[in-house]
């Protein structure tokens, strides 16, 4: 019996002393072990909690920022690196460790975002998003309006806010600019096309950098950036999506809603006509060879189509009217023939084509129309040691060179939203041959009706 309470005794001691811990002495001491023994796993877990201490924080530092460096970790060697620098801004030696850990670092912290921004947008389609960064873009240019209007403190509150909101925005071109890269065989094209959209994704950028210091120059910056989402939302919006945009901004045009960025509501409408016109007969086509592959689609008979062109060139030529003359009661005919066609449209939510839902209604006070929301090869060996923006068309004609520009602009759209096209169809066709592979694939037991 004795015995036995000795040794219970000498257990509880020995799991007490087990316990204990280290000291930074032995902590050191044991992380130089695992260091000279090549187990960086432990080495690293037991010199991190050391790197913020006073005695070894700096050569814990240097250690741990060549380990990582060696395991491809740059961030966190580079974090390392920082603080034994700080240790002694002077040494030469941190220096280079430094510059090495975040040489290239911030290419790799953009090709993993641009990773990241793409894997979330797989699926998605690019019209719909376009469509909504544009309602986005729109929001925050009315927020940029005023938000400085405010107290100091709740001004910062928002400028940092409508600068984050900007940042994310600034993401949707990047998935655009894939979907174009990938569509795109004329090499010439694409890279007009490609440097229009980096131009944009740049404006969107510096805006939300404006908005964050608080700059008065962020609302024109936010302008332009407002203004290039509208354009490709125009060129990359399949007919259901740009017949609901050309029914929003008809009746905002009827109900003399404020504009938007300055463009007017009715030339708005007439835009948004003529992409639809543009894009009908190819959409239809599409929409028939589906149909007839996807027996759940509904049909789309060629005497509907037939009515639909005709309708809608009734409403471009009734829209041009209305922009030169401002006649009210025609700007209301005009919304009873978007209603006709929307009418005469297969009802089909699905299938990527751009979307046709109209955009929820956003009414103020007097509840008008809803207004659209305004490398390293080898790594090098660390020099740490071991531990130890529209004209007057009389103007226009008087001015050959604007002429020339505005021909230019036409033909640079064109080009544009033939790229878009191409794209659409693609993911079309994607989508296609997915829904043909789900058809044929067998339920899984458990969705088998027994």
């Amino acid at each position: 019996m004795r015995l036995l309470i000795c040794c219970l005794v000498s257990s509880a001691v020995l799991s007490a002393i087990a316990e204990e811990p280290l000291s930074e002495v032995e902590q050191w001491n044991e992380g130089v072990a695992f260091y000279e023994a090549g187990d960086a796993t432990n080495a690293l877990r037991v010199l991190r909690p050391l790197l913020l201490t006073k005695r070894y924080g700096a050569r814990a530092a240097e250690a741990v920022a060549k380990l990582e460096f060696e395991r491809g970790n740059r961030e966190e060697a580079a974090i390392a690196a920082q603080i034994a620098l700080r240790a002694d801004p002077g040494d030469a030696r941190a220096n280079r460790n430094f510059t090495r850990a975040t040489d290239g670092l911030q290419a790799e912290r953009e090709t993993k975002h641009i990773d990241d921004v793409l894997k979330a947008a797989q699926g998605k389609d690019p019209g719909e998003m376009l469509k909504t960064a544009t309602y986005e873009a729109r929001e925050l240019l009315a927020g940029a309006a005023s938000y400085r209007t405010n107290a100091p403190a709740r001004a910062v509150a928002l400028s940092d806010s409508l600068s984050a909101r900007a940042t994310a925005l600034a993401d949707v071109w990047i998935p655009v600019r894939e979907t174009i890269a990938q569509s795109v065989t004329n090499q010439d094209q694409a890279a007009t096309i490609l440097q229009q959209i980096s131009d944009a994704q740049d404006k969107t950028k510096k805006a939300a950098r404006e908005l964050s210091d608080m700059d008065a120059e962020a609302y024109p910056t936010l302008c332009e950036a407002e203004r290039a989402f509208t354009r490709f939302l125009k060129l990359a919006a399949m007919p259901p999506a740009a017949l609901a945009e050309d029914l929003l901004a008809q009746t905002n045009a009827w109900q003399d809603v404020e504009p938007v960025n300055d463009r007017p509501w009715q030339q708005e409408a007439l835009d948004f006509t003529r992409a639809f016109r543009q894009k009908f007969p190819a959409w239809a086509k599409a929409y028939e060879a589906q149909a007839q592959a996807d027996t759940n689609k509904p049909p789309f008979t060629a005497e509907a189509q037939a009515k639909i062109s005709s309708l809608s060139t009734e409403l471009e030529k009734l829209q041009i009217e209305c922009c030169e003359k401002n006649l009210p009661p025609q700007q209301e005919v005009a919304l009873g023939l978007i209603r006709q066609i929307q009418e005469l449209m297969p009802k089909d939510s699905g299938g990527g084509q751009g979307g046709g839902q109209q955009p929820p209604p956003q009414g103020g006070e007097d509840q008008k129309p809803p207004q659209a929301d305004n490398k390293d090869g080898e790594q090098d060996k660390n020099d740490g040691e071991a531990p130890r923006q529209e004209e007057n068309p009389e103007e226009k004609k008087e001015d050959d060179g604007d002429s020339g520009e505005e021909e230019r602009e036409n033909s640079e759209d064109k080009a544009v939203e033939a790229v878009l096209k191409k794209a659409q169809e693609r993911n079309d066709e994607h989508e296609a041959k997915k829904k043909a592979r789900m058809r044929k694939a067998p339920l899984p037991p458990n969705e088998r009706d027994w």
